[in-house]
């Protein structure tokens, strides 16, 4: 008895955090992140890019979804995560334990999301590991200051949400826009549990990288195009509030050999779709047609 009640413990303690790759995010478990059409009919997911290096994540964590992101394997950066935000703030800014998503190197792996050892790393070929990240802040994409809980925080800390970002430009993105955007939802939008506000925040890949180094066949390799260092960080909201939508959009061009550059543009929800379109070299929307202005 005591052996199967350590069994189901540890089964227990192992099985908090999950990461689930599907096929669709609108009839998937974390569609609850993606704004609804106006008669509330349907899911509207922003975009999902062309390719097979792109996968969609619903992120898990303490048995619920807390949040959901399209992944590029290619890069090893997030296209974006979605989230939604009720007016509420974690405790604290989460539990800086990062993790990795098994299932992204194999279908075969368990679900779990989980905090690798350095020997793991060489199997980690499809996204970023601890030891990639030595000269660039790991920039989050879902912020941990915009979690409802606790929980949600420490679930914001997985490489599949954040990409590289100097020190500089995390500092000035989390100030002039994380904080900014938020005094402005809850200004404007006056978010609660029963109305959120929904959010996309994503990245623009760039032409530098950062090289990394894996096991093949039992040989270090170096691959120089490893972590993809953005060029562009952007984000845009849309609440609802007496009929009204009311949206707001961010664009900021970053350049990683000049730890000082930093170039931040406030716009409608409408323009930033047109320079992501230009930028990602394809069609895109973030919210389709709602929330334009």
């Amino acid at each position: 008895m005591k052996l199967l009640a350590l069994v189901l413990l540890l089964s227990a303690l192992f099985s908090l955090t999950h990461m689930e790759l599907v096929e669709h995010f609108h009839n998937s478990r974390c569609s609850e992140f993606f704004i609804k059409s106006p008669k509330q009919k349907h899911v509207i997911t922003p975009t999902v890019l062309k390719g097979n290096q792109y996968k969609r994540i619903c992120q898990r964590w303490e048995n619920e979804y807390r949040f959901a992101t399209l992944y590029d394997t290619k890069n090893r950066i997030p296209v974006y995560s979605a989230y939604k935000y009720n007016g509420k703030d974690p405790p604290s800014q989460g539990n800086e334990e990062w993790k990795n998503e098994p299932q992204l190197e194999s279908r075969s792996y368990n679900e779990d999301m989980k905090k690798i050892t350095d020997a793991e790393m060489d199997e980690y070929y499809n996204q970023a590991v601890n030891r990639d990240y030595i000269k660039y802040t790991r920039g989050h994409v879902f912020p941990c200051g915009y979690a409802a809980d606790q929980d949600q925080a420490d679930s914001t800390f997985t490489f599949t949400n954040v990409a590289p970002q100097t020190e500089h430009s995390n500092s000035e993105w989390a100030k002039k826009v994380e904080e900014k955007m938020k005094n402005e939802i809850i200004n404007r939008c006056r978010p609660n549990h029963n109305n959120p506000t929904y959010i996309v925040t994503g990245v623009v890949p760039g032409n530098k990288w950062i090289p990394i180094k894996r096991k093949i066949n039992n040989v270090y390799n170096t691959i120089n195009k490893g972590v993809n260092i953005p060029s562009y960080y952007w984000t845009a909201f849309c609440c609802v509030l007496d009929n009204v939508n009311i949206s707001k959009a961010y664009l900021s061009l970053q350049n990683p050999s000049d730890d000082k550059t930093y170039e931040l543009t406030e716009m409608s929800v409408d323009r930033l779709n047109v320079q992501l379109t230009r930028l990602y070299e394809q069609e895109f929307s973030v919210f389709s047609k709602l929330c334009l202005t």
